[in-house]
């Protein structure tokens, strides 16, 4: 069996999900290859698109919300999208691929692989099984021009699922793919020491993405004051060169603070967290999550972001931070109540599956099987 996985680089949980799936799916024998899909529009397209949404993100926030808010507004099943055309644009790009490869399945992460998969299904271009990974827990606007077999989502998205047109037999409710190393941690000390941190100090991590969205230096400044002499604060900027600059200007000689670029893999340094201060993004929060981290939300992308954070909230798995003075009150909280944290700890493994990745596999290989009318081996 072969299975082709297409995401892109808008941010770096649909590629996250692209792989733990693929991780999943090669474990059980399955041949996979991944793809970004925009590349077949050509790598200059790839990068402008990824460079346009995270600049988008860093510098205006706000508008991003707002654009956000007008296309949930507009989008409808009835009529495809400008976002469906310009996905589509570039989809007979991929025949080529789809012919040499032939792959049994197609498994997309993101909304532009999933549009340009429905148009080559639309044209009886491709016709094995199409499957989308949902990455928040939320559905996004314009996902209604998605025809696929199956979706696979949480149940906290089912209330934005309904204005989809899918059967109810396409869902599945496995909740978001995290890689299969990402696992609930059961010693403290030692994720502390694996990273090279004193396991003695309180420990939080101030992560704004991959793309370092949110203002990190006015956030260190409102963690500061509660990390007393004993505390530390390790801050990753990821992919924001600026915000790294500033920190380090301000904070680079406080010895509590230790700053980083981009970390790669982050879930051994969300290991080591006390409290892990974060903007809610769907593969972060979930890696958090299956690890057992208290979590503060704060200055989340206005859109998926929020939906996300509200999940969290509602359900006691984050403590959700609406302005910077209840950052600084609810790191504090955390800090200072451990059986807080454990609380919150226990309600996040309650909620959260370990091996969704796994699952999605089974049901990829069951599903493509039943539809080659092949009998699904025992997993």
């Amino acid at each position: 069996m072969k299975a082709l996985i297409l995401s892109t680089a808008t941010g770096g949980g649909h590629n996250t999900a692209a792989h733990a799936v693929m991780e999943a799916l090669t474990e059980r024998g399955v041949e996979c290859r991944f793809e970004d899909c925009v590349a077949f529009g050509g790598q200059k397209l790839s990068a402008a698109v990824s460079n346009v949404y995270v600049k988008f993100v860093q510098a205006a926030p706000d508008a991003f919300g707002r654009l956000y808010r007008f296309a949930k507004a507009i989008s409808t099943p009835r009529i495809k999208s400008p976002v469906y055309l310009f996905n589509a644009a570039y989809a007979r790009k991929m025949e080529q691929l789809l012919t040499d490869y032939a792959p049994d399945l197609i498994v997309c992460t993101h909304m532009f692989g999933g549009q340009s998969v429905t148009y080559l299904r639309r044209h009886d271009l491709w016709n094995g099984l199409f499957a989308m990974v949902m990455t928040d827990y939320t559905i996004h606007p314009f996902v209604e021009d998605i025809e696929c077999d199956v979706m696979f989502t949480c149940k906290a998205a089912m209330p934005s699922a309904r204005r989809l047109a899918l059967p109810k037999s396409a869902y599945e409710f496995t909740g978001i793919p995290v890689s299969l190393s990402c696992r609930p941690c059961t010693d403290k000390r030692a994720a502390k020491e694996a990273v090279g941190l004193d396991p003695a100090r309180p420990e939080v991590v101030l992560v704004g993405g991959s793309m370092g969205a949110g203002n990190l230096p006015e956030m260190i400044a409102r963690i500061l004051p509660v990390l007393g002499e004993n505390g530390h604060l390790t801050v990753v900027c990821g992919s924001n060169v600026d915000a790294l600059r500033r920190a380090t200007e301000a904070y680079s000689s406080d010895p509590r603070v230790s700053l980083r670029a981009q970390v790669t893999p982050l879930t051994p340094l969300i290991a080591a967290a006390d409290v892990l201060v974060t903007k809610s993004g769907g593969l972060t929060s979930t890696e958090a999550m299956t690890i057992g981290t208290a979590i503060v939300v704060a200055h989340p992308i206005a859109g998926c972001e929020t939906e996300n954070a509200r999940f969290m909230e509602d359900n006691e798995l984050a403590l959700w931070a609406h302005t910077d003075d209840e950052l600084t009150a609810k790191v504090a909280d955390l800090l200072r109540h451990p059986e807080k944290r454990a609380e919150m700890i226990a309600k996040q493994h309650e909620k959260i599956d370990p091996d969704c990745a796994r699952k999605i596999a089974d049901i990829l290989i069951r599903r493509t099987n039943e539809m080659m009318g092949r009998k699904t081996p025992d997993a």
